[in-house]
């Protein structure tokens, strides 16, 4: 698949330099395709291809050192079925999401993953991702309804997708280990939302997902578009306000999952249910620099692996003189194990794990970035592998659209 994924991206860098258009101000690497792109949009069909790659190394500290490399293709349409069909407000989107290679999580040895790209334990996995709809009722009210993962509208921040670990990007790790109440991209089961502009500054939403036992099995590759009847369900709330503070814009939110499922705990009894309360803070305090503050706290430790989570960074663009489009950002996580769990691993006392990373996104072109990070993980595994050095990881993230 490496093969095949290298030829493709050739193949479409080929096709970019054909172009008539500057490559060096486009928004995808491959242009318009001679005007066919725009005609697409035009009649409602927007096809977009992104590939990106992380590349890491341990190079001191953890269970032993490592180094990989990681790839994904995300890939898909967009569809206003307005456009297409007089539909009115009604638009979705279809993707499928290929991953190759796998991280170097099981060496450094913490519970947060340095790469937040993996392909799963086979190291190849393709997924159907997202195939849903939305209908707007009136200008307030729109509806959601597909497979989805319920991180494309609760609890998420495009400020945690410049975090090469899973730290803060991806799935918030109170929420999604051992014992999953949400799962994150690319990652979806059959969900429903419904969200409601209250006013410019405020909005509530409501959801209902599907969840099961087997986040990697046949349901989340698509191939299975079943609801069993152990399946169970997770309900999503969420109020976001964005008012301005200091005539700057901020954004807070404040949500809970409840989730409905029979629970194996970590001493062999069960649980039916698990409720997890969050909320986000950001706000922009210089021109071009936005700080924020996420948490998590689930109180059931006897099925919550990491029942209190809490991270915090920075996000400056345009920090270098000369490089408005540049991002340098920083990221702190604590992510505290829970007793009960480390009882269930280990017979030492657990603690907390905590990761730290400093990164700076080199924007080269509109269509193309790499950002060089370090990682400073403390404790990895918090006391679950037992006593384990410090870990520094030193990587990059590649990333291009097509």
């Amino acid at each position: 698949m490496k093969i095949i994924t290298t030829t493709m991206l050739i193949g479409l860098t080929s096709i970019a330099f054909a172009n008539g258009e500057a490559w060096n101000e486009r928004e995808q690497v491959t242009g318009d395709w001679g005007g066919l792109r725009t005609s697409l949009e035009d009649k409602g069909i927007d096809a977009f291809l992104y590939y990106d790659s992380i590349a890491a190394a341990s190079v001191s500290g953890g269970i032993q050192h490592d180094d990989q490399f990681t790839g994904q293709v995300y890939a898909g349409v967009r569809l206003d079925f307005e456009k297409m069909f007089g539909w009115d407000t009604t638009t979705g989107k279809i993707s499928i999401v290929n991953r190759h290679g796998n991280g170097i999580s099981h060496n450094v040895g913490g519970i947060y993953d340095p790469m937040t790209i993996n392909g799963g334990a086979d190291g190849q996995v393709t997924w159907l991702y997202e195939v849903w709809l939305e209908k707007m009722f009136g200008d307030n009210l729109a509806i959601k309804f597909g497979r989805t993962s319920m991180d494309e509208d609760f609890a998420n921040s495009d400020l945690y997708r410049y975090s090469l670990s899973t730290s803060i990007n991806g799935p918030i790790r109170s929420m999604m280990l051992d014992n999953a109440q949400i799962f994150s991209f690319p990652l979806a089961l059959w969900g429903a939302r419904a969200k409601y502009k209250i006013s410019d500054e405020h909005q509530f939403q409501l959801g209902a997902y599907q969840i099961n036992d087997n986040p990697f099995g046949t349901h989340l590759k698509g191939t299975d578009w079943g609801i069993d009847s152990d399946d169970g369900v997770t309900y999503m709330a969420q109020y976001d306000w964005t008012p301005d503070v200091f005539d700057r814009p901020a954004r807070f939110y404040f949500g809970v999952a409840h989730s409905v499922y029979d629970y194996t705990d970590f001493d062999g009894g069960e649980s039916s249910s698990m409720t997890t309360v969050y909320g986000h803070g950001e706000v922009e305090v210089a021109e071009g620099l936005r700080l924020f503050a996420f948490g998590a706290y689930n109180p059931q430790e006897e099925s919550a692996k990491i029942p209190l989570q809490i991270s915090g960074g920075a996000n400056w663009k345009g920090l270098i003189p000369g490089r408005e489009n540049d991002h340098t950002v920083f990221f702190a996580t604590y992510g505290q194990v829970s007793d009960e769990y480390g009882d269930h691993v280990t017979l030492a006392d657990v603690d907390s794990e905590m990761v730290f990373e400093l990164g700076h996104r080199i924007q080269l072109t509109p269509a193309f970035y790499i950002q060089p990070a370090v990682q400073y993980i403390v404790d990895p595994g918090g006391g679950t592998n037992g006593n384990v050095d410090d870990a520094f990881v030193v990587g990059a993230w590649i990333g291009m659209s097509f």
